[in-house]
């Protein structure tokens, strides 16, 4: 039978079978009741005196909700709670039932409910509100629920657990998820770390010098960041190229600060480069700093407050100092006492053994130990404006987010006075040139962050190349294993034969969005559609090789040369990376030109490189250079991004004086010269064919 029971007439009983936890999470509850009502029928007996009061049986978290709504003046003890009425007999077994029966809603259907109710139009806050749940909770079941629906299939079957599911909500793109999984899955390094890896290598960790030094700002200017909800430090800068804007900003202010005290030269460095610090002459601080008269009569003043409040709890630890407590034979160090530098009490506040304090006394003691400090950073060595004028200083980004100044450096060959003489080669944030004529010359006019940058832009170039050859990726394939798996052989590689694709990464630029990447991805593509079974997983692994296996030879060569190509990473040889021949010759014979994929642009390559490389390097522009030579840094970058950008829309006058009838473009031969420039050590190409022949000989011989 079913009846309306006011509030006040329903009671727990003793004879609920729910022992354990019977109140878990009221707050939800009365949250949900508040919304949407009870929603299910509470389930009572007759109490002994059998008046108009129940025991409740079945329904005591509704029960105590309710309670909690009454408590907070939502409802009184009028309100109507509908109930089933049951036999006093059947209390034990009517409860265990209510309980035994109920089925839990899985995560996943938990996680697409919440979605749901978002794709309704409901807040993350409306839902907490409604179900009673903290805003991060609600929003970290919302992401989940957002996940690729065959993520959370897996998720459902148990193929996958939790904390793998939480690393994927990184990306809201179900593709890319799904690119991932399909990768780290083949590779067996499904696991949450590595997820995160592959989903935020594009973005900047604020807990990284870059994302602390930049973070403020990059925020201040509302552009995109990415929180990872399920860790507490997973913050992201998504825009990496805005990010290094603006610390390249932050650099230059502070260098023109310096300037302005005093410093001969500063020039800002993204990262750290050993070659251009190396290649000039580092001084030290010249004078050094003391305190005054007056300072030192106010560091004594300060010092004997302070040991006046801590004598009166610690004695102990002030005698002999100046305003402790007094002690005859600590009296003659008692001004060494005074002098030693950064003011220790010996007192730690925060031991537990240590005696009650006041906390106005405590308060008082830290401020008199800040302002003793100060007084005693004031002394120290330091540059004299003489040798500042004859200095300068690397700016860079320290390992804590700050600024990191490398002081008082001189090129070595310096005779000369002020910045002319004694500043660095031309250069800029990643890279501030090299001296050729130093005893100690740089490895090559790139930061380790551009070789990175190029290293990648080639490999890419050379896996596209490779994988639309075949035969070549089906000899080199080979080879590999020859010189991999002959006991007899010592030869290297560059594949890593384990099945793992080669991570390319760019500090500027996406690089599965360059052109050699989408066209990577295009031939990928074209054969998942034609191997990849439809979605079953119930004998996947042998479909596939079926599959596979049905394939033309024609096609068969085709897929190993797009997989094999890229396993592939291919160096910037010509300037710190180990030379692979074979790479170089096959990159030769197939006709690899990575300027068909890659250009050098403003911010990818020309302000990261110093002027004096421009000079010696672009000798493809013509006269041009004698143009660019007299520019500031600013200017020359974006005179070469809009020529090499547009190089058959260069006027000739551009690149020096010309009669005025004569004007007009560039000849056609300088056009092509200027699409095919690639950097040093970009370019493919193979050593002498005497030298690949006896290179053959030998390994004939050593089989022989």
């Amino acid at each position: 039978m079913i009846k309306s029971i006011a509030l006040s007439n329903l009671r727990r009983s003793d004879r609920n079978v729910r022992k354990t936890y019977p109140f878990a999470d009221i707050e939800s509850m009365a949250a949900d009741i508040k919304a949407r009502g009870v929603l299910q029928n509470l389930i009572v007996i007759p109490t002994e005196a059998n008046d108009d009061t129940f025991e409740v049986v079945g329904g005591g978290r509704r029960l105590a909700a309710l309670e909690l709504l009454r408590t907070k003046g939502e409802i009184d003890g009028t309100y109507a709670v509908d109930c089933a009425v049951r036999d006093a007999d059947e209390a034990e077994e009517v409860s265990l039932a209510e309980n035994v029966q109920r089925v839990n809603m899985t995560p996943v259907d938990e996680y697409r409910a919440f979605a749901a109710l978002l794709e309704q139009g409901k807040t993350a806050e409306n839902i907490a509100i409604r179900f009673g749940l903290p805003v991060r909770a609600v929003q970290q079941r919302l992401k989940l629920g957002r996940l690729s629906p065959r993520l959370l299939d897996l998720f459902r079957d148990g193929k996958i657990d939790k904390e793998v599911c939480e690393a994927f909500t990184l990306s809201d793109d179900h593709a890319i998820q799904e690119r991932v999984y399909d990768a780290l899955k083949q590779s067996h390094s499904l696991h949450p770390y590595h997820i995160r890896k592959e989903l935020a290598q594009e973005r900047v960790p604020v807990t990284s010098k870059l994302g602390t030094f930049v973070r403020a700002d990059y925020v201040a200017k509302g552009l995109p960041v990415t929180e990872d909800l399920f860790k507490e430090d997973g913050t992201y800068l998504d825009d990496r190229t805005a990010a290094l804007e603006i610390a390249t900003a932050k650099l230059r202010r502070e260098c023109d600060r310096l300037v302005a005290e005093g410093w001969a030269w500063a020039k800002p460095m993204l990262e750290y480069d050993h070659a251009v610090l190396a290649s000039m002459r580092s001084t030290r601080p010249d004078q050094e700093r003391q305190l005054t008269a007056d300072q030192e009569d106010e560091r004594l003043a300060l010092v004997v407050a302070h040991n006046e409040i801590l004598s009166r709890y610690h004695a102990e630890l002030t005698v002999g100092r100046p305003g402790g407590a007094a002690s005859v034979e600590d009296d003659a160090k008692l001004e060494d006492d005074e002098d030693d530098g950064d003011y220790e009490d010996g007192f730690d506040e925060g031991d537990e053994d240590a005696p009650e304090i006041p906390q106005e006394d405590l308060d008082r003691m830290a401020e008199l130990k800040r302002l003793i400090a100060r007084i005693d950073a004031s002394k120290g060595r330091f540059y004299s404006a003489e040798l500042k004028a004859k200095a300068g200083v690397f700016v860079l980004i320290g390992s804590d987010g700050d600024f990191d100044l490398r002081e008082g450096y001189i090129a070595p060959d310096a005779t000369g006075e002020g910045e002319a003489a004694n500043a660095p080669p031309a250069g800029t944030l990643t890279q501030t040139g090299f001296d050729r004529s130093t005893s100690k010359p740089a490895r090559g006019p790139y930061t380790a962050a551009l070789v990175t940058d190029l290293e990648a832009h080639r490999t890419q170039a050379f896996q596209l190349a490779l994988a639309q050859e075949p035969q070549y990726a089906k000899s080199y394939l080979i080879y590999t294993l020859w010189v991999k798996l002959s006991i007899r052989c010592n030869m290297a590689a560059a594949s890593n034969l384990s099945g793992h694709f080669e991570r390319l990464s760019g500090s500027v630029v996406k690089m599965g969005e360059t052109p050699a990447g989408a066209a990577l991805a295009k031939l990928l593509d074209a054969f998942k559609s034609r191997i990849e079974p439809e979605k079953s997983y119930s004998g996947r692994e042998v479909l596939l090789f079926q599959t596979i296996h049905s394939l033309s030879d024609a096609d068969k060569d085709a897929v190993l040369a797009v997989l094999f190509a890229q396993t592939i990473s291919v160096s910037l040889s010509e300037y710190g990376g180990k030379r692979d021949d074979v790479v170089e010759h096959i990159g030769t014979e197939i006709g690899c030109d990575p300027a068909r994929t890659w250009r050098p642009t403003a911010t990818e390559f020309w302000s990261r490189v110093s002027k004096g490389f421009v000079l010696d390097e672009v000798a493809v522009v013509g006269k041009g250079v004698q143009t660019l030579a007299p520019a500031k840094k600013a200017q020359m970058v974006s005179t070469l991004d809009r020529w090499f950008g547009s190089p058959d829309a260069i006027l000739l006058s551009e690149l020096g004086p010309v009669a005025a009838d004569a004007d007009g473009p560039i000849p056609q031969d300088m056009v092509t010269g200027i699409q095919q420039w690639l950097p040093p050590g970009m370019a493919f190409a193979a050593e002498a064919e005497d030298v690949a022949s006896s290179s053959a000989t030998g390994v004939d011989e050593e089989a022989a």
